[in-house]
């Protein structure tokens, strides 16, 4: 069956008793779902198709004026929760559904002596450890740019049940063969959860520049996103929305880099960056919010910050103060919010696209 050359889109809200409804609308740039379909600009017309349409037309029109009216707002669609149903209970029928079979036992042997190996060598100061959560759930956000900022963060949640979020493209995750098979197997293990990452903040030069910075296997990823995103396609991350929602709820961790992939990457195997921040892409809104939603709980944000001492060498994570999105009275969007807070942590030349909004 040929597929549609129209865009098609999938929206389910965790508590909908029926998500899936086929229908098509003009659909603005709403923060909600940002993570979901990054490419889109205010004012697209794209057409929105939810799989295995059910009811008459009617319904679906109806159904199509509410969420037309909800984006009118700036507000994703309300869900309707079965008030028969405890929060135990969504919660336990929304981790059946997407919580990753590799997820649902604790990590055993195997992946705590994987994250030993990888950390062993890791050295560096944390600042600011008073700071942490006594336990879980909630999201770890940090500056990437390489030089050991993975290991600092996995070292320094290290008794948090940690998961990253990492590159579905550069993890090979659906690739076929033996060498993405263990590629797979080794991510699993350390409990990562796969995104499809976004260079949609960027313009279409600016994509096309960077694809130019990179290696041979950089290459063949940046051609993958650029052609994704300029033919309308939407990103896969509805769906690691729901798997990261799916193991926040049971009390673990979340870190994402929100920076995205390297642009001027460099260094051994091209595993560094320039350290200037870039600008954050969006998707810790949606996943608080649904997760709130889900739980009835708010889901703390932690902004943490790595930095390495040209001088030294000596390298730093310092832990920034637990956020909570309903206290942004900033006029920023959330996950820009946040960032301000992670940028508060870096010296100011290392602030790049947040060094006039860094939280005082």
């Amino acid at each position: 069956m040929e597929r549609s050359k129209k865009t098609i889109y999938q929206l389910k809200m965790p508590n909908s008793e029926k998500p899936k409804i086929e229908t098509s609308f003009d659909l603005p740039d709403v923060e909600s779902l940002a993570v979901a379909f990054p490419e889109i600009k205010q004012g697209d017309s794209k057409e929105l198709k939810l799989e295995n349409a059910e009811g008459d037309a009617g319904e679906i029109e109806g159904l199509k004026a509410k969420i037309e009216r909800a984006f009118a707002d700036g507000q994703p669609p309300e869900a309707k929760p079965d008030e028969t149903m405890s929060h135990k209970e969504r919660i336990e029928e929304y981790q059946e559904e997407y919580l990753p079979e590799y997820l649902k036992d604790k990590p055993g042997l195997v992946s705590s002596a994987i994250k030993t190996l990888l950390t062993r060598g890791s050295k560096f100061e944390t600042e600011g450890r008073e700071k942490l959560p006594k336990k879980g759930p909630f999201i770890v956000i940090c500056n990437h740019f390489g030089n050991g900022d993975t290991e600092a963060v996995m070292k320094t949640f290290k008794d948090f049940d940690l998961h990253f979020a990492v590159g579905k493209e550069w993890a090979d995750w659906d690739r076929p063969g033996i060498i993405p098979a263990a590629k797979r197997w080794f991510f699993k293990k350390l409990g990562m959860i796969p995104v499809e990452e976004s260079l949609s903040n960027l313009t279409p030069q600016e994509k096309e520049d960077a694809l130019s910075r990179q290696d041979k296997t950089g290459k063949k990823v940046f051609r993958k996103i650029i052609d994704r995103e300029k033919s309308g396609l939407p990103g896969g991350n509805m769906k690691f929305v729901q798997e990261a929602i799916a193991t926040l709820s049971r009390g673990d961790t979340l870190c994402v880099f929100p920076e995205g992939p390297f642009l001027n990457p460099h260094g051994p195997m091209n595993m560094m960056e320039k350290e200037e921040m870039k600008q954050g892409y969006r998707g810790i809104e949606i996943i608080a919010r649904w997760y709130q939603e889900l739980t009835g709980e708010q889901l703390p944000i932690i902004p943490t910050a790595f930095t390495v001492d040209k001088a030294t060498g000596n390298k730093k994570l310092s832990i920034g103060e637990s956020l909570l999105l309903e206290d942004n009275d900033s006029g920023l969007n959330g996950t820009d919010w946040c960032m301000s807070h992670v940028a508060k942590l870096l010296p100011e030349e290392q602030r790049g696209y947040y060094k006039d909004v860094a939280i005082k």
